[in-house]
């Protein structure tokens, strides 16, 4: 058997112990010197009591009569739920959805008329609520280069899903209001029960 001089056997030592120190501290960069997550401001908290509270008052209804297919019904709570979320001299930032358990629009109501069907279940954040069956915040470049942000709930009836409300802010509104993208995408809206019993 051989023996390995001690100068071969130091070396080989120096370079794991330099690989191992690399490694914590590539650890200590990927896990342990993350940034915080910005608190939300007040008026960021101001926009999610608002929203909070229609959510709150609107979604048993919606999810009732989106189970039991009353497209009318829908659509005339979506209409009220709009109205009071943009109120007098808001300028309409904004726009709601409904999209059934597939990712399928069936109503929405926005300040420009609409036509037709979408289907947005291949989109990552409404694939993300159908799936896991939690809100979800995003954001969205339009196709003339504004952009948009977007709550994405579920509607559930007991802990089946009966489809998707989303809700748009107009980036132009948040903007004026003081409220950064990442004060926005930090509010949690999952912390509230809105199935029917």
């Amino acid at each position: 058997m051989r023996n390995e001089s001690p100068p071969k056997t130091a070396l080989r030592i120096i370079s794991l112990i330099q690989a191992l120190t690399l490694l914590a501290f590539i650890l200590v960069l990927a896990f342990g010197c993350r940034p915080d997550k910005p608190s939300p401001n007040p008026s960021a908290l101001l926009l999610k009591t608002r929203i909070q509270a229609n959510l709150d008052l609107f979604i048993p209804e919606l999810t009732e009569n989106l189970a039991k297919k009353r497209r009318k019904k829908v659509k005339t709570i979506l209409d009220n739920f709009y109205a009071r979320m943009n109120g007098p001299g808001d300028g309409s930032p904004f726009f709601l959805a409904i999209l059934d358990k597939h990712g399928v629009t069936v109503t929405r109501r926005t300040q420009t008329s609409l036509s037709g069907s979408q289907n947005y279940g291949n989109y990552q954040v409404v694939l993300n609520v159908l799936q896991k069956k939690r809100t979800f915040t995003s954001s969205l470049y339009l196709q003339g280069g504004g952009k948009v942000y977007i709550i994405c709930v579920p509607l559930l009836d007991s802990v089946k899903l009966t489809g998707v409300i989303i809700i748009g802010i107009d980036s132009e509104f948040l903007r004026q209001a003081g409220i950064t993208e990442s004060q926005f995408m930090s509010l949690d809206f999952n912390n509230q029960a809105y199935s029917t019993p």
